[in-house]
């Protein structure tokens, strides 16, 4: 009996496939106005709440009919599964580091791309499947199925892609990189802006689950691509002329992206004056800062993590300084003024930490297990009627969606660092990152 419903249903499961991906078009021609919760229920009845685990299952029973041409891409791909199910290589952190030791040759330079050539499509459909297996109500909210289609985008054009065998085909494939690089740049304010969105359809647990995996999947592709960008780029340059002796002195500070004597306190320098322009820009004024401790600290880390890190906790004490000057003058006649963010560096043999000091009156109690989870913000958004954020594309915005703190803490850890926040409630509160520093014959055995 079962099977005869089945059989029966094919036609309209065929077509709900076909559609899934189109969804969000749909929703758009709809307006502005209208949610896109309210959009998705517009949807013949026959295909709410079914899942992509129910689809699969079901249509394991059903006899196979002519592919038909291919349009949008659907949550459902044989070629996704067929990827997904390729054991990932593993690459260490110290394999990676080997890899950019000097002299860089083009066979070692080709041989990078082909293991990229191999790889990318492997953790590009697993970062697909990863999506497929949302919720059906998440995965037609706009912003996650853009997600979906750049990722699966990307991984059409990483399946098809050539071998690397020549000098010529590296050329194409770092343009191919970099392209790729730059079509997923804004992909987490998307996430974050869809889950804001969707955060009464998921809950807290399986939300994190999730999202701790994708930021990983991220984090390592984006390193292994980065990384190899920047060999050609060295490769490039070591083999000019006029540019040998500038090469050389880069080849000794820069392992690709991994920058060997990087100069803490000036990187927590040129963050802090970022963050303070964007306050100034957004509210009108911005608390002052210092830097104190060991000032001549370097170490080795990559540039551009410490940085991301760096202006996320340096946003937070901001805002939260800015606020409680706020608040104090509006209790008062008098004008407040904004009490400055501290920050201090230090170096131990292998590690070094920055704390960062505000006096923007602390993290309340009932909520400091919560600063961590995805989607939790303590920032008050003035916006549409339906309690949407700010969005995600606004670059003046220093309060986000809920997606800086628990991001920051997965960075800090995945070279083997940490973070810890120390609230005193109504006062003020520290922010505590400590790095490893991350040189090739202290490298622990770190999964990329």
């Amino acid at each position: 009996m079962y099977i005869r419903w089945a059989q029966r249903l094919r036609p309209q499961l065929a077509r709900h496939v076909r559609r899934t991906s189109t969804h969000s078009s749909s929703i758009a021609m709809l307006g502005s106005d209208v949610p896109w919760e309210t959009a998705a229920l517009k949807e013949p009845k026959r295909c709410a709440g079914r899942t992509a685990t129910r689809h699969r299952a079901l249509a394991a029973h059903l006899p196979t009919e002519p592919e038909e041409p291919r349009g949008e891409p659907s949550f459902y791909s044989e070629d996704v599964d067929r990827f997904a199910c390729i054991d990932q290589q593993p690459v260490t952190l110290q394999r990676l580091l080997e890899t950019c030791q000097p002299p860089l040759t083009r066979q070692r330079l080709l041989e990078n791309a082909q293991f990229l050539c191999h790889e990318r499509p492997v953790r590009y459909a697993r970062r697909v499947q990863l999506l497929a297996g949302l919720p059906y109500i998440v995965n037609l909210n706009p912003h996650i199925n853009a997600v979906y289609q750049a990722y699966y985008a990307n991984f059409e054009e990483a399946r098809r892609f050539p071998m690397v065998e020549s000098l010529a085909d590296e050329r194409r494939f770092v343009h191919m990189l970099a392209r790729q690089s730059q079509s997923l740049k804004h992909i987490m304010p998307q996430i974050a802006r869809g889950f804001f969105e969707c955060r009464r359809y998921f809950g807290p647990e399986p939300r994190r689950r999730f999202l701790d995996q994708l930021v990983k999947m991220r984090i390592g592709l984006r390193l292994l691509t980065s990384q190899h960008i920047a060999l050609y780029d060295q490769f490039q340059a070591a083999n000019a002329a006029v540019t040998a002796v500038a090469a050389a002195e880069d080849a000794d500070r820069y392992q690709g992206i991994v920058d060997n004597h990087l100069r803490l306190a000036e990187m927590v320098r040129v963050c802090a004056q970022g963050v303070q322009a964007t306050c100034e820009m957004t509210y009108g004024d911005a608390p002052d800062f210092s830097i104190d401790g060991q000032l001549d600290v370097a170490f080795c880390y990559i540039p551009s993590h410490l940085d991301y890190m760096l202006t996320e906790l340096l946003k937070n004490a901001f805002r939260a300084s800015l606020a409680r000057a706020e608040a104090a003058a509006s209790s008062s006649s008098n004008s407040s003024s904004v009490p400055p963010v501290a920050i201090t560096v230090s170096k131990s043999d292998s590690r070094v930490a920055i704390r960062i000091r505000d006096c923007g009156g602390g993290i309340p109690s009932h909520i400091h297990d919560r600063v961590f989870d995805y989607a939790f913000t303590t920032s008050e958004h003035h916006d549409s009627p339906d309690g949407s954020a700010p969005t995600p594309a606004d670059p003046s915005a220093i309060s986000g969606l809920g997606f800086g703190l628990p991001m920051t803490k997965i960075y800090a850890e995945y070279f083997g660092g940490s973070l810890n926040l120390i609230s005193l409630e109504g006062y003020g509160c520290d922010a505590f990152l400590e790095l490893p520093s991350i040189k090739l014959n202290r490298t622990p055995e770190i999964q990329i």
